[in-house]
């Protein structure tokens, strides 16, 4: 009987251990997720809805976190528990998939202000960098281009979801909360990280061919709309081209390189680079992702998309006859769709 308590006793105090390594590593993870003026103690209080004190005794380790309050830490700062406890292989890991109704203008701001402190924390981070490969315009192109951005979110609420409302219905919804302040906030910090994109000759089309869809049934009630999306298509591309001819985005001399791939991409992969730690968006539909922290996917997706620049054209720097011909046949494609929306309201009025 003795030898049982004591056995029983020697595996508590070995799991007990166990436990304290895996909380030292789960809030070394939340301090590198922070950034430089972010206190930890005070990160860690707002969160778990504690004092300063109580915080302070979880991240000395002398107070074990209990269930709910590791779940609250992993779901804020996008962390993995089985990739503390080490309860994954290379055939398996654990990603994150938050679906956002886009129909629901509150559930999309929920999403939005949490993409804005991730990249606030993306942007303060030490050696942060972004990578990807683009099937479509990314996301962060958009944001200064309210009506292109709400556009993209109104076909896909009004395809998927079966919104009700009207595009009027739908800026109106949109406007009255914070989201268009988080759009303006994720584009400013998009501009303060060096980026390294991969975009192909048909990155801009799928944007090109839900305007013409819209028009072809019809669903624009005239011509103001989707010629206003359009100009907005070449503001987007117009300012990209300056920021490739310069090696730079705009006036905040941050790093910028552009490459143009010969071949379809697979997929867009949003890779989030930092000293530290990284994570990696794979794109699903419109706004819809996986979000993977793996450090091996992460790094897979890296040497990816280095190896697939070296077979691109580089369109930074010194490459000016590609990069001329690049973006003069992108404006091409936008005005020949701008001629068919005005021949198709002449021959509708």
């Amino acid at each position: 009987m003795c030898k049982k308590l004591s056995d029983k006793r020697a595996k508590i105090m070995k799991n007990s251990e166990n436990f304290l390594e895996i909380q030292k590593a789960l809030f070394e993870e939340v301090q590198k997720k922070l950034p430089k003026h972010h206190s930890l103690v005070e990160s860690v209080s707002e969160v778990l809805h504690i004092g300063a004190d109580s915080a302070y005794r979880r991240i000395r380790c002398d107070k074990l976190l209990n269930i709910s309050e590791i779940y609250a830490l992993c779901a804020h700062f996008n962390l993995s528990f089985d990739i503390l406890t080490g309860a994954t292989n290379k055939y398996r890991f654990n990603c994150m998939y938050r679906p956002v109704n886009s129909s629901v203008p509150g559930e999309y701001q929920n999403y939005i202000l949490s993409l804005s402190q991730n990249f606030e924390r993306l942007r303060a981070a030490e050696g942060s960098r972004i990578l990807l490969s683009a099937m479509d315009i990314p996301l962060f192109h958009l944001l200064t281009h309210k009506e292109l951005r709400f556009f993209k979110l109104f076909t896909y609420a009004d395809s998927v979801y079966k919104y009700a409302g009207s595009w009027d219905d739908f800026v109106k919804e949109m406007e009255t909360l914070q989201i268009i302040e988080c759009h303006q906030k994720i584009s400013r910090d998009y501009e303060l990280i060096p980026s390294f994109e991969i975009w192909t000759n048909g990155t801009i089309d799928p944007t090109l061919k839900l305007i013409s869809y819209y028009v072809d049934m019809s669903l624009f009630p005239d011509q103001k709309l989707p010629l206003l999306l359009c100009n907005q298509v070449l503001s987007l591309l117009n300012k990209l081209h300056q920021w490739v001819q310069n090696g730079y985005k705009d006036q905040c001399a941050t790093p910028f390189q552009l490459f143009l791939s010969e071949m379809d991409l697979e997929n867009t992969y949003i890779l989030m680079k930092q000293a530290q730690t990284s994570n990696c968006v794979v794109k699903l539909f419109t706004i819809n992702h996986l979000n993977i922290f793996d450090e091996a996917f992460c790094r897979e997706t890296e040497d990816w998309l280095i190896k697939l620049s070296y077979r691109s054209v580089p369109l930074s720097g010194s490459s000016e006859k590609e990069r001329v011909k690049f973006f003069n046949a992108q404006r091409h494609k936008v005005r020949l769709l701008m001629r068919k929306i005005k021949t198709h309201f002449e021959a509708n009025s």
